[in-house]
């Protein structure tokens, strides 16, 4: 009687010691989520069209350029923030440089600048890196137009990215009314707002 009693204390000794190592080796952490799309966009705001340059007033036509440069892009949750990639294959940040005011159909045309897998939750800005480099208008000298040295866009805008969804941002800029004159000098400081967000 006193085997069995023992035997059976022995069985329950290694059933718990059982579920004892089972239950520390869930440790609670669960699968990461699938991540979201995030897509950036950029288009030059249709009713900005003219500039004076000197004492001429000049207008947009299709063959006409204003180069700049956009770089380093962030999205940001309060202070934490993932890195975008200029598309889904990239593995690396890049300089890309885009044309503002080209155009087709007597339209500007719209450049997708960031396209990137992020973690899916809300967001609260968008940020990167832009430089300006020439505006070429009709038969008007090329212009040398800069922009302040290491300058950011800091676009505040709530949104959110859900997982296997594509989020898109679409950013607004006033290419003509970015550009001012200091002394002999052309300057460009972007004037740009997120213009909607979409869902797909």
């Amino acid at each position: 009687m006193t085997r069995k009693i023992g035997f059976k204390y022995l069985i329950l000794f290694v059933l718990g010691a059982f579920i004892f190592i089972y239950l520390g080796c869930n440790t609670g952490v669960e699968s990461s989520p699938t991540p979201g799309i995030l897509r950036i966009t950029l288009e030059s705001d249709p009713a900005d069209t003219s500039i004076i340059i000197v004492t001429d007033t000049l207008h947009v036509s299709d063959k006409d350029g204003f180069r700049i440069k956009v770089y380093q892009g962030k999205v940001y949750h309060d202070t934490a923030y993932a890195t975008l990639y200029p598309t889904l294959a990239s593995n690396s940040q890049e300089e890309l440089y885009y044309n503002l005011i080209v155009r087709e159909n007597n339209q500007y045309s719209k450049f997708t600048i960031f396209e990137s897998y992020v973690p899916p939750q809300k967001y609260d800005e968008v940020q990167f890196g832009i430089d300006s480099d020439y505006l070429k208008l009709k038969n008007f000298d090329m212009i040398s137009v800069e922009t302040p040295t290491n300058y950011f866009v800091n676009l505040k805008h709530d949104f959110e990215v859900f997982e296997n969804k594509v989020t898109e941002v679409n950013i607004r800029v006033s290419p003509f009314k970015s550009v001012s004159r200091y002394k002999d000098k052309y300057i460009f400081e972007p004037q740009m707002q997120i213009a909607d967000v979409k869902y797909y």
